[in-house]
């Protein structure tokens, strides 16, 4: 059964508690810019201070909660939310936060206890969606349904709610409400992949190939590393006679299944394992390689504050950096690098690289320089200078 729910990080809200602490409520504030900055490590660190001040504060649980969250370290979470809970029971957000955590470690019955508590406090669209998820998980599909619907009561634009409803019509066979919603859901959110891919499979259902074709051809260019939209592609043509060409997608697409199986093993490792370094490593390089280079970042970030001063993996988060042409981060983490091991020769290469994508080739000149003095047959070294106007003569 495919049950999807966008994860909520519900935005700091201020309490009474810590409008007594001036002190406290700044450092929450640098706590969630170090958080949208994935700087996990500095994040924690000013929840620390925070609760050093006062350990009672609801709203610095509540971030540790939220920091936990995202380095995936559910049991730290959980304990932060617990406490926010005990300290201030109808706090807003943590009862979908903590929801949101059973719901990842497939305790449907306690997380769908957190969204109704969420529901019943401060009822949103969100809430009600997170709560129709967790009854459809638990293949209450009545519930899930009624509670879809009250969602998109609450708030007839929230999209994903949408989606949920049109893949729980679809799994009950009621194919074409299932694409009246999935239209809908298209409308508020068009780039959804998954709504894209079910409105492909409904038109095929519903026989209108010739819909289905330029929806699947402009699927495979946008997600090329996805298999169903080469698969449901391979299909059609196989259905239209072109044996040949169906015969190359669905090769391709069994390609990307194992693929795909193979990146489920990885995160299924990774996340299950939050604190296990080289598991995060592992999944982040898979990422890397894939093209996915967001979800990469992530992982690499997660394994950073589990190692925060792990040279390799700080080099391997800068080249990253520069993949992304965010070449002003990778910029102070290479010196940064380079100021613990001035002989790291790739770094002193990646710093090249960026001073010469960034026209500032006399300082690039200079640590090539460098790095030649250090290791002159480093393949690297060749290869930029062949990229540069670099003259090795003296």
């Amino acid at each position: 059964m495919r049950v999807s729910i966008s994860i909520l990080l519900v935005i700091l809200l201020g309490c009474a508690s810590t409008e007594e602490y001036p002190d406290v409520s700044q450092l929450i504030q640098s706590s969630q810019e170090a958080l949208l900055a994935r700087n996990y490590s500095k994040a924690l660190q000013l929840t620390d201070e925070a609760l050093a001040l006062n350990p009672h504060s609801p709203d610095a649980h509540f971030m540790r909660g939220r920091v936990y969250f995202e380095l995936q370290q559910w049991d730290h979470a959980e304990s932060a939310y617990q406490t926010v809970i005990d300290l201030e029971p109808d706090y807003p957000g943590v009862h979908h936060n903590l929801g949101n955590i059973y719901f990842g470690q497939r305790q449907f019955r306690k997380a769908l206890r957190e969204f109704l508590d969420a529901s019943r406090i401060h009822p949103t669209a969100m809430s009600w969606h997170a709560t129709g998820a967790a009854y459809q998980a638990l293949t209450q599909i009545d519930s899930a349904e009624a509670a879809f619907r009250e969602s998109i009561e609450l708030d007839s634009l929230y999209g994903p709610v949408y989606t949920s409803l049109a893949d729980l019509l679809e799994q009950k066979g009621m194919y074409s409400e299932s694409m009246e919603y999935t239209e809908m859901a298209l409308q508020l959110q068009p780039n959804q992949l998954t709504g894209q891919l079910r409105h492909a499979r409904l038109l095929l259902r519903f026989d209108q190939i010739d819909e289905a074709i330029p929806l699947l051809e402009s699927l495979i260019i946008q997600h090329p590393t996805h298999a169903e939209p080469q698969y449901l592609l391979g299909q059609i043509l196989e259905r239209k006679g072109l044996s040949n060409e169906s015969r190359t997608l669905l090769t391709q697409a069994d390609s990307l299944r194992k693929i795909e199986q193979r990146a489920g093993q990885l995160a299924n490792v990774a996340e299950n394992q939050p604190e296990n370094f080289q598991a995060q490593v592992d999944y982040a390089i898979f990422l890397r390689s894939s093209g996915q280079l967001e979800k990469a970042m992530t992982r690499y970030l997660i394994a950073q504050a589990l190692r925060p001063n792990h040279l390799n993996l700080q080099f391997h988060i800068a080249t990253l950096e520069i993949d992304v042409n965010d070449l002003g981060k990778a910029e102070t983490r290479l010196n940064h690098i380079l100021a613990s091991d001035s002989s790291y020769v790739l770094a002193l290469l990646a710093l090249g690289q960026v001073y010469y994508e960034t026209d500032r080739n006399l300082l690039a000149d200079e640590i090539l320089k460098k790095a030649i003095t250090l290791e002159p047959n480093h393949p690297g070294i060749q290869q930029l200078i062949k990229g540069s106007e670099f003259d090795r003569s003296e």
